[in-house]
C-alpha cells in the first residue's frame, strides 16, 4: 500500500532570501523518506504573499505560505540524502487549499472544500437527552475521513461528557478543593470556551488559535484555574496517493492564580477520543498501537501512537493519533477503554505531578484520518517524520 506523506519540518533555513526577483533555495534531506512533507524556511516577502512559488530545476512549482513568525511553508517530496535547488518566483497561486470556515456554532475546516474536522464552540444545540451540564465547548468534533465517514462520536449517551477530540483532567487538588474538569455531571469542574483567534487560510495549511478556561465551581464565585490555549493546523493533505487527512493540536495550559494544580496518580485525564457510536462493544472497535498491542493487552501501556478503527456503514475506517516525544512523560501511557471506543493519553497514569505557576503544560499530538486497513510501517513513517524535524543547514 502506498500512501501520500505531509508532515511539518519546525526548525529549517537554508538561505534568507527575498521573493523581490528570483532567489535560490537548497535543502539537504538527512535519511528520512519525506513524502509531500511540509518544509518550513525563512524568506521576506515583499508586497503581496499570497503568490509565491518555489520551482525547481524540472520545473515543477510548489506554492509558498506564510507563517507569522517570518517563516514560510513549501509542500515537498524529499528522498533520503536528496539535494534539492529551487528558486522563487512570482505567480498567481490556484488550485487546492485548506480554509477554515466560521459560524457562530463550528469553526469548520476545509481541503478541497470537503470539510476535514470542526472546532464546536459550545453553541450548538444540544440533543433532547442531554442536560445542560455537559454542554462543552472548545473540543474538535466532527473528524471526518477522505471518503466523508464520521469517525467520532458527539455526547454519547452512556459517557454523555466524552466529546470528539477533547482535553481535561479528572483527579486533582487545588487549594485544597478537588475539582473534576472531566466528569461535568459532578458540578465541581467545567471546561468554557472562550474564542479563536489568528485564523490562516492557503495553499498548505488552515490554522486557527483557540482559548478554554478550567473553573472550580465548587467556590461562589467559580474561580478559574487554567487557561488552556489551542493551536489547530489542518494540512491540505488529501494527496495522490491513498487518500488521508492529517492535522495537529497543540495545546498549552498556564495557571490563572499563584496556586499549584496538583495532578495525583490516576486511570485519565489529558487528551481524549471519543468513537463512532458503531463502534461501541468490546468486538467492534479495534486498538493497535506502536507497541504491538491492542485492546486486550494495551491499556496502562505506553505507545508513541494508537490507531482505532471500526466499520462504518459496512466500511472500515479510522484514525491514528501520534503523540510527539517532547510530551511530558513521553512515551505516555493509555487508557484503553475495554467495551466503549474510547482512548486516552494520561500522564497521570505514571505517578504524581503538578502544573505550577512558573511553567506551562504544553502537549503535542498529530491525527492522521483515513479509511481502510490500518499499515504499521506507514504509520511508523508518519511518527519519525513527526518526532525527528528536517534541521536544514
Amino acid at each position: 500500500m502506498r500512501i501520500l506523506l505531509i508532515f511539518c519540518l519546525t526548525l529549517g533555513v537554508v538561505l534568507e532570501t527575498s521573493a523581490q526577483g528570483s532567489k535560490t533555495i537548497r535543502i539537504v534531506n538527512d535519511h528520512i523518506v519525506r513524502k509531500n512533507s511540509i518544509v518550513k524556511f525563512k524568506l521576506k516577502a515583499a508586497g503581496d504573499k499570497e503568490d509565491i512559488y518555489l520551482i525547481d530545476k524540472d520545473k515543477n512549482k510548489y506554492p509558498v505560505q506564510f507563517l507569522k513568525d517570518g517563516y514560510a511553508c513549501a509542500i515537498m517530496s524529499l528522498n533520503p540524502g536528496e539535494v534539492k535547488t529551487f528558486k522563487t518566483i512570482r505567480e498567481s497561486v490556484s488550485g487546492s487549499k485548506a480554509e477554515v470556515l466560521l459560524t457562530e456554532a463550528e469553526a469548520k475546516f476545509t481541503v478541497n472544500g470537503k470539510q476535514v474536522i470542526g472546532l464546536q464552540t459550545g453553541k450548538k444545540d444540544l440533543p433532547a437527552e442531554i442536560e445542560p451540564v455537559f454542554r462543552r465547548g472548545g473540543y474538535i468534533f466532527p473528524v471526518l475521513s477522505p471518503s466523508g465517514l464520521s469517525v467520532a462520536d458527539d455526547y454519547p449517551l452512556n459517557h454523555k461528557h466524552h466529546h470528539g477530540i477533547w482535553a481535561a483532567w479528572t483527579k486533582t487538588e487545588f487549594d485544597g478543593r478537588q475539582p473534576d474538569f472531566w466528569n461535568m455531571a459532578d458540578k465541581t469542574g467545567t471546561v468554557l470556551f472562550e474564542g479563536i483567534k489568528n485564523t490562516q487560510a492557503g495553499a498548505v495549511f488552515a490554522s486557527l488559535e483557540s482559548g478554554n478556561a478550567y473553573y472550580d465551581l465548587s467556590l461562589n464565585p467559580n474561580k478559574k484555574v487554567l487557561d488552556e490555549e489551542w493551536q489547530i493546523k489542518v494540512y491540505n493533505s488529501e494527496g495522490d496517493e491513498k487518500p488521508y487527512y492529517v492535522f495537529d493540536l497543540e495545546l498549552k495550559q498556564r495557571l490563572s492564580t499563584s496556586s499549584v494544580l496538583k495532578l495525583p496518580e490516576y486511570l485519565y485525564g489529558g487528551i481524549g477520543f471519543r468513537g463512532n457510536g458503531e463502534w461501541n462493544g468490546k468486538d467492534n472497535a479495534y486498538f493497535l498501537t506502536s507497541e504491538g498491542k491492542d485492546r486486550s493487552n494495551g491499556h496502562a501501556t505506553t505507545s508513541k501512537w494508537v490507531h482505532i478503527s471500526g466499520n462504518i456503514s459496512g466500511k472500515l475506517s479510522g484514525i491514528s493519533i501520534l503523540s510527539h516525544p517532547d510530551n511530558f512523560r513521553s512515551p505516555q501511557p493509555m487508557r484503553i477503554h475495554p467495551t466503549e471506543p474510547f482512548f486516552c493519553y494520561a500522564p497521570s497514569q505514571a505517578g504524581d505531578f503538578e502544573i505550577r505557576p512558573d511553567k506551562e503544560y504544553i502537549a503535542r499530538y498529530r491525527f492522521i484520518v483515513y479509511d481502510g486497513e490500518p499499515v504499521p510501517g506507514f504509520i511508523n513513517r508518519m511518527w519519525d517524520d513527526y518526532a525527528n524535524p528536517l534541521v536544514i543547514k
